[in-house]
């Protein structure tokens, strides 16, 4: 009889043990549900792309020179408009050998970044007019950083039942305020830069 009762102790023991492990994985199980439901939540909240096409032109002792790349990462947050642009000036693309030679040489990045707002909160929610606006941004590259205005545009873009829009920008950047004039030499005093993305609304 003693040992009997031992045992339905002991296995009613093991069966609370068993209930309890398996309630810690449940909610260990809803914990990681939710985490991974957040997670992809705010990661909705950003539109992606790293094949933005940036143009920059210029003069370079006095010639035209011009630089073009299709790998400008850009971010769209959805809820703020704020779009954040960053670019390896070694993915420049020059029609100076010269040139192309030095920033594939280069051993480290040269990662050049902007940021600004959009100035409009619903130009991804309905069609509209071109929406043409002034534009700060500000600038940083090797450490330095400087606002610049840019003139840009939001047009409306028909994609079947997808709302999307081309984001289009135009600006001056003084080479002064880069430290562009010490990788190239003989460049202008001014770069004008230029780029355009298409955005699409993440449903």
């Amino acid at each position: 009889m003693i040992n009997s009762s031992k045992s339905k102790s002991r296995s009613c023991f093991i069966l609370i043990v068993q209930i309890k492990i398996d309630i810690m994985n449940v909610k260990h199980l809803i914990l990681i549900i939710i985490l991974v439901s957040y997670n992809k939540a705010n990661a909705q909240k950003i539109y992606t792309t790293e094949e933005g096409h940036i143009m920059m032109m210029t003069l370079v002792d006095d010639k035209p020179f011009k630089a073009e790349s299709h790998k400008l990462a850009l971010y769209l947050d959805y809820n703020t408009k704020v779009v954040n642009g960053v670019l390896d000036l070694k993915s420049l693309s020059t029609d100076n050998v010269e040139i192309n030679t030095m920033l594939t040489e280069e051993e480290e990045p040269l990662i050049l970044r902007f940021t600004g707002t959009i100035p409009s909160e619903d130009f991804l929610s309905k069609r509209h007019d071109p929406i043409n606006f002034s534009w700060p941004v500000n600038v940083s590259y090797q450490g330095k950083n400087y606002k610049s205005q840019f003139k840009a545009t939001v047009t409306h873009i028909e994609q079947g039942i997808s709302m999307s829009c081309l984001i289009s920008a135009r600006g001056q950047v003084l080479v002064v305020d880069t430290g562009l004039d010490s990788l190239i030499q003989g460049v202008d005093k001014t770069i004008e830069v230029q780029f355009s993305q298409l955005v699409l609304k993440l449903e």
